[in-house]
């Protein structure tokens, strides 16, 4: 797994702070812009790799060949983007830049956790949360979560079979679907573990 290749997408969203950026970009770091999200990216000092999307909201000729213009009306350009890191070999991503905008370009986002397939790990990154994709494909995640630190579970598919262990309030095998249950969960300073049949989201704090 240490051979598996990581990039970052940066989106057109609310712009990041530099605290965050600093914290996931290095001078080793390979960042993609994900249409105008390159010219944000641009603007902070960030050496982007290559424009990717239908480049609509992006001038073309600023970016010389460094631009990929991907034809697909079925998907938003971030799931353009991370399907052109799978063909690329690269199995993980962070993804910045995707708070703020429109309620449908919010629920685009969380649509493209469902749409992408597993063998792609994908972390979204808030400016006070991490949110953690875990697709069935995965297996089990284990992280650790501090003490009384917050956390948040949601199943964006229906799962007929979910496990949670470790936290305050713990999931045996039940069945789980897109509501509110899980969220709001409490850390007991030990490793929690999730086990599901379906795609979830883990939402840490930052």
């Amino acid at each position: 797994m240490s051979n598996i290749k990581k990039a970052i997408l940066w989106c057109n969203g609310d712009t990041p702070s530099e605290e965050l950026v600093n914290s996931l970009i290095n001078q080793k770091s390979i960042v993609y812009g994900v249409d105008k999200g390159a010219d944000v990216a641009n603007s902070m000092g960030i050496i982007i790799q290559k424009v990717l999307g239908d480049l609509d909201s992006v001038d073309t000729s600023k970016w010389n060949n460094k631009s990929k213009k991907i034809y697909d009306q079925e998907i938003s350009d971030l799931g353009k983007s991370i399907r052109y890191l799978i063909e690329n070999k690269i199995y993980e991503v962070d993804i910045l830049g995707i708070d703020g905008g429109n309620p449908e370009h919010i629920l685009g986002i969380w649509g493209n956790l469902v749409e992408m397939p597993g063998n792609i790990k994908i972390k979204l990154h808030h400016e006070h949360r991490i949110t953690e994709r875990i697709h069935p494909d995965e297996g089990q995640l284990e992280i650790f979560i501090s003490e009384e630190e917050e956390f948040s579970i949601f199943a964006l598919t229906p799962c007929k079979n979910i496990h949670l262990t470790g936290s305050k309030w713990e999931i045996n095998g039940d069945k789980m679907e897109l509501s509110s249950r899980g969220l709001h969960n409490v850390g007991l300073g030990r490793n929690i573990k999730i086990i599901a049949d379906g795609i979830i989201v883990l939402i840490t704090e930052r």
